[in-house]
């Protein structure tokens, strides 16, 4: 798909956490931010994207594989859904909110359960930034009844085309999520 970049952090050498970018304009959007410093910056290196080109980073929740590279983008305002990140100045967005960057629409939607601050956010009404909503559905802490409602309400939203996940990539099956998380 064009105008949207997976950076991927692996672990001990094996794939761990994504996140992704979409361009606006000359600049980019982040959907989350990594976990490992080094590795988020060789990796926009290699696709010649400079960290100072990031203008936002939203946050789909605060465990540290999703935020730990974010001192790299110090050029970029930061938003969040309702989590406590005291060291990072950052925008606090309400349930549904709106934002307009770069002709880019981006919906907020809350989902805890995974974590209590987790979000969604919603791209021009077709890519859906999912962070850690869709986890291993075989895994009780990482599969919570809340999450499960969640999950469900998102997946009934209209015009989704493609759901990006941040431990296992791009979904373009809607479908292949409802039996593989239902």
């Amino acid at each position: 798909m064009p105008n949207i970049y997976a950076i991927r952090n692996d672990r001990n050498g094996i794939p761990f956490v994504n996140f992704f970018l979409v361009r606006a304009g000359e600049h980019y959007i982040a959907f989350d931010a990594g976990y490992d410093p080094v590795q988020t910056e060789n990796q926009l290196q290699r696709l010649g994207i400079s960290a100072d080109a990031i203008l936002a980073v939203f946050i789909t929740h605060d465990d540290f594989d999703h935020i730990g590279a974010l001192d790299l983008f110090h050029n970029a305002t930061i938003y969040t859904g309702p989590i406590d990140l005291p060291q990072f100045p950052h925008e606090i967005l309400s349930d549904g909110q709106i934002i307009m960057i770069e002709g880019l629409s981006i919906q907020i939607i809350y989902t805890p359960g995974h974590t209590s601050g987790c979000v969604v956010y919603l791209v021009n009404g077709r890519y859906l930034f999912a962070g850690d909503l869709f986890v291993n559905p075989h895994h009780a802490r990482y599969h919570t009844s809340l999450q499960i409602q969640h999950q469900e309400r998102v997946l009934e939203l209209d015009g989704v085309e493609y759901i990006f996940n941040g431990h296992f990539g791009l979904f373009r099956n809607i479908r292949f999520i409802r039996l593989w998380f239902g």
